[in-house]
């Protein structure tokens, strides 16, 4: 297992774990938000090839309303 840190969280995945596989199984919901792994941002496009290393440091930002 390796340990990735999502939102100042850590979390232990298997080795292999993709970005989608992440938010997949952190239950986070893909519309509206942005990813960044590491302060990269990663498109979405991108996210089911995206492999996550130890240590990482994935950041989920959800758009919101206001004004």
């Amino acid at each position: 297992m390796i340990n990735i840190i999502v939102n100042d969280t850590p979390h232990l995945f298997r080795p292999d774990t993709t970005l989608d596989r992440i938010i997949k199984e952190l239950k986070i919901s893909e519309n509206g938000i942005a990813v960044a792994v590491n302060e990269n941002i990663i498109t979405k496009s991108a996210w089911n090839t995206k492999t996550l290393n130890e240590n990482d440091k994935v950041l989920v930002i959800r758009a919101t309303q206001g004004g």
